[in-house]
Formats: C-alpha cells, sequence, structure tokens
C-alpha cells in the first residue's frame, strides 16, 4: 500500500514539473500552501480579524511541515525548492504576524503597534540574512528562537485568555514581542528532531501537546490558543533540557565557527 501510494505521488510530481517546470513539483504545492496561509493571514490582518489571521498562519504551517517529507519520498529535493521555502517561510512566519500584531497594538497605539511589527520584522529579517549568507552547521538544534515557534508564541499569547485575565496584560504583550525579537538574534540552542533520535519522554511531549491542542481546537475552541501559548511557552524556556552536556558544548563551539564565517563573509 505505502510503495502505491509513493508511486502515486512521484507520478502526480512528475506531471506537475512536466506542466510548470523549472524544477517545480509536488512539494511545492505544500510550500505555496504555506505561503498563501501568510497571505490570507495579511487579508485578514487588514480586516481586522486577528483570530483567523492567526488561525490561517496555523494552517499554513502544515505546509511547510508536510514539503520535506513530500520532497523525500519523491526524491526531488532541489535549489528551487529550498529557496521557495524560504520565501515562504519568511512571509509566513515573520511578515503576516507582524501585520497581526500591528492590528492588535493599534487599538492602544498606533505608532506602538508601528514599532511592534517593525521590530519583529526587522530581527527576523536579520536572521534570515544571516543564515542564508552561512548556514548554521549543528543539525540537533535550531540557533536563535525559530520564526515559527517565535510566530506562533506572539499569535498565541494575544490570542489567549492571558492577555485579559490580570491587569497590564497587553503591556506583558508588548513585552513578549520586545523579548520574541531578541531572541531571534541571540545565539541559543532551540532543540529540534533531526540531529538524533529524541528521548522517549521528548517524544511523548510532542505528541501529546499536538494530540491536546487538536483535540481543544475541535471541542474546546475557546481554550485552544491558552493551551498553544503555555506549550510553545514551555517550549521555548525548556528545549535545552534534552540536551546533553556535551551536545551544549558542541552547540557553542558551532555558534563560534558559524560567527567566525560570518565575520569573514563581512570582511
Amino acid at each position: 500500500m505505502w510503495k502505491f501510494l509513493v508511486c502515486i505521488l512521484k507520478w502526480i510530481d512528475c506531471r506537475l514539473n512536466d506542466l510548470l517546470g523549472g524544477g517545480f513539483g509536488l512539494k511545492d504545492v505544500f510550500t505555496i500552501f504555506n505561503l498563501l496561509g501568510g497571505v490570507t493571514s495579511i487579508y485578514f490582518s487588514i480586516h481586522g480579524n486577528i483570530k483567523l489571521a492567526a488561525a490561517a498562519v496555523m494552517l499554513g504551517y502544515l505546509g511547510d511541515v508536510l514539503d520535506g517529507p513530500i520532497a523525500r519520498v519523491t526524491g526531488r529535493g532541489n535549489s528551487f525548492g529550498g529557496e521557495l521555502d524560504s520565501i515562504a517561510d519568511h512571509l509566513s512566519q515573520c511578515i503576516a504576524p507582524a501585520f497581526v500584531v500591528y492590528v492588535f497594538f493599534r487599538d492602544i497605539s498606533t505608532p506602538l503597534g508601528f514599532a511592534l511589527a517593525s521590530i519583529l520584522i526587522v530581527t527576523g529579517s536579520i536572521r534570515h540574512a544571516r543564515n542564508a549568507a552561512v548556514p548554521f552547521g549543528f543539525s540537533l538544534c535550531w540557533n536563535g528562537m525559530p520564526r515559527p515557534v517565535a510566530a506562533f508564541l506572539v499569535l498565541s499569547f494575544i490570542n489567549s485568555h492571558f492577555i485579559t485575565w490580570f491587569t497590564g496584560g497587553v503591556w506583558v504583550g508588548v513585552a513578549l514581542v520586545l523579548v520574541v525579537s531578541i531572541m531571534n538574534l541571540v545565539p541559543l540552542p532551540f532543540l529540534n528532531h533531526h540531529g538524533r533520535k529524541l528521548q522517549l519522554y521528548v517524544k511523548v511531549l510532542v505528541v501529546g501537546s499536538f494530540a491536546l491542542c487538536i483535540a481543544l481546537a475541535v471541542l474546546f475552541p475557546s481554550l485552544f490558543w491558552d493551551a498553544l501559548f503555555l506549550i510553545i511557552f514551555g517550549y521555548s524556556w525548556f528545549s535545552w533540557v534534552p540536551m546533553s552536556r556535551e551536545e551544549r558544548k558542541s552547540f557553542f563551539d558551532a555558534v563560534k565557527a558559524w560567527k567566525k564565517e560570518l565575520n569573514k563573509e563581512n570582511c
């Protein structure tokens, strides 16, 4: 059954490439789904609906999750797909969330909303340019807060009940945007699933978190953003915990080498 499905996917991939050429394949359909999630989010932001704008980013992220596996299954990973994926990620996980931030905070102060949105875009763009100039060579971790994490952390908080449950919640949101922007650029480890097999308890936490969010989205949608914020906040602070001491040392050694190469590029 799996072999038959792979054959079907490869056939679709070939037909898309015959039709559009230029390295385009099935993987890029999912990348464009991610891209359109960002475009849709901007549309809803313009019309003042920040919940739907945030939801569009979340749905678009499914395309970002799936384009890599599809590329591996079809055997069609290429430079075109990598560039398209990078562009789509920047729009959907940096530009579009900044629109949501602006629309939310402009009710307090238009200059404040503009400033916060600008900071998110500038720091996210610097992060993108740095990694494009010199790719970071430590596969187990991202260097600095990944753009999806930064986007989901901000979007979930401003759509959650936490922002209204206590006095000054909005200003906590301002601080969160500033901290997230800084964390885009600070060389700290954020664990991913690429470098090695993760511990069983980590897998259980990840699967459980996804299952909880899906269940809440279906059964108790009013609590979805609260749960997502707590999950992403927990990851942001504790993702380094499963790393061994040697892995942490290797990470910071890789950061030093990356900075040295980046500075060489700039000289």
